[in-house]
């Protein structure tokens, strides 16, 4: 065969690598909310906060992974240290106790080891070609995206099952040995792979040049409009989309004898991603190509437009939920369809877009400037969870076989509405299963009456039974501003008037395509 139309060496070891990676950082993603709400009694715009800045720090890291790889390390060595944090972070988490500590602590590590090495992945798969086989990088950026979505879409589907069934130790160690897995691919493919070495000094001059200064400024200014998209898709990943799947109101029953988990309502966007990357690559793109030229700044612009409307699809069922209405999880599903279609528009045309567009010297750190941007999207979504939380002083509980919340003058409530307790009301819940918990984490209420409320849980819409005595000093109330449906209808216009604001910058960025040169 032509050497120009081999695929190298080392692809099979990156793509293989990435599928067990994926299958760790998914699977935790998949069950880290559930495990927060459910095990840990975490109210769920805590839990959102926390997830948000757990996937903030693992796509800030990069910067540092960027830095060590092209100024000393190079990329493999940097991906086999930092894997070895993300190791231990999985362990901590798998086989730690059980409490917000161990969870900061492992979830600090993997979100640093899963950084370093993100951006090293990537544009190691750009490094394997020259400009002889160039043409297969777009088919190998194709291949890596597809082995993401293969490896999350089982790691989805399975670690809930995991959770619901033994727990958090099999649920986070299952995760924890395909870490493991993927860093001894990596080791075993280390004589196959094209290596550039790291820049050093050069890296800084690259990047301080005045070409250099004028590319950071454009791609910047990209990255600002697609940290917007990234603050919607994350929240479909085991995150406001899942919490919403856990009330019973959502009829999970597919059919065809299948139930599903609220958390592997998900897996169906890794499915539909290995659906969608084909139609759209021989099909959709094509088409629109009799119409307009296909450029990788239009098909963002577009997929702007369709993750606002994936967030009207769950604002409208999240209003049904509230209003005590049941609602077919095959509408969260429709969701996911749009969303999954936005994310083939603007996330794998992004990743290819970040690689083609940084010289050689520059790619890991511009890549790391792409991943920045969904950190900043997920530091959105976590600042949102924070802010609209609001505190109700002066509220008291009473306990009995229904649970009353007494509210200050001027506090309205209406059905449906979420109200969070911290870990200090003093207050046991009685489960119609005969175990006990903690009056923690987030309820409904279920009924109004003048300035008090009664709750109901947030999982069946069960009256709430209770015994203690309310703790006046410690005890804290809250609710959300974003009340329902509010909350996703607030992310969908954000992302609206960003995806307006777009197509006024399409129109003027000049974009220009790098690669490495063949070698003698």
């Amino acid at each position: 065969m032509d050497e120009s139309n081999r695929m190298p060496k080392g692809i099979p070891y990156i793509i293989a690598n990435e599928f067990a990676e994926r299958f760790c950082f998914y699977g935790i993603n998949a069950i880290l909310t559930i495990y927060m709400t459910g095990t840990l009694h975490f109210g769920q715009a805590t839990a959102t906060k926390w997830q948000s800045w757990f996937k903030a720090g693992a796509y800030f890291f990069p910067l540092v992974g960027a830095v060590v790889s092209d100024v000393f390390w190079g990329k493999y060595r940097t991906i086999i240290v930092f894997s070895m944090a993300y190791v231990l972070g999985c362990v901590v988490l798998a086989f730690g106790p059980q409490t917000p500590e161990t969870l900061m602590i492992g979830l600090g590590f993997i979100a640093f080891g899963t950084g370093g090495i993100k951006p090293c992945v990537s544009t190691n798969v750009g490094d394997q070609f020259t400009s002889r086989n160039q043409h297969l990088i777009e088919r190998a950026f194709s291949y890596f995206y597809l082995s993401i979505n293969a490896g999350s879409s089982i790691s989805i589907f399975f670690c809930p099952v995991l959770l619901d069934k033994y727990g958090p130790k099999a649920a986070f160690g299952m995760p924890a040995a395909m870490m493991a897995v993927a860093t001894l691919v990596f080791f075993l493919g280390r004589k196959r792979f094209a290596v550039v070495p790291p820049a050093g000094g050069q890296w800084l001059k690259d990047i301080l040049s005045p070409s250099g200064l004028k590319l950071l400024r454009n791609l910047l200014i990209i990255y600002v409009f697609v940290a917007a998209f990234w603050a919607l898709w994350d929240q479909s990943n085991g995150q406001t989309w899942t919490l919403q799947a856990t009330s019973d109101l959502m009829d999970k029953n597919m059919g065809f004898g299948i139930t599903l988990l609220p958390a592997q309502i998900q897996v169906v966007n890794g499915l539909l991603i290995l659906l969608m990357v084909p139609i759209f690559t021989f099909g959709v793109y094509p088409l629109w190509g009799r119409y307009f030229k296909v450029t990788p700044l239009r098909k963002i612009c577009i997929g702007l437009f369709m993750v606002g409307a994936s967030f009207l699809i769950v604002s409208w069922i999240e209003g049904r939920i509230q209003g005590g209405h049941s609602v077919s999880a095959w509408w969260q599903i429709l969701a996911y369809v749009v969303l999954t279609a936005s994310e083939v528009l603007v996330s794998i045309t992004a990743l290819e877009f970040s690689y083609k567009q940084a010289p050689l010297r520059m790619k890991s750190f511009i890549m790391a400037l792409y991943l920045l941007s969904i950190s900043v999207g997920n530091a959105s979504t976590a600042v949102v969870n924070s802010m609209m939380v609001r505190e109700l002083p002066g509220t008291t509980v009473s306990s009995g076989a229904q649970t009353w919340v007494a509210l200050s003058p001027g506090v309205a409530m209406i059905t449906g509405q979420k109200i969070d307790f911290n870990e200090h009301t003093g207050i046991t819940v009685h489960g119609t299963d005969g175990k006990d918990a903690p009056l923690q984490g987030t309820f409904l209420v279920a009924e109004v009456q003048s300035n008090r409320v009664r709750l109901m849980d947030n999982e069946h819409r069960r009256s709430v039974a209770s015994t203690g005595v309310w703790n006046s000093a410690e005890g804290g109330v809250s609710t959300y501003k974003l009340v329902g449906p509010q909350y996703f209808n607030f992310f969908a216009y954000i992302v609206a008037g960003m995806g307006a604001l777009f197509v006024f910058v399409a129109m003027f960025y000049r974009e220009q395509t790098y690669v490495r040169e063949d070698q003698a």
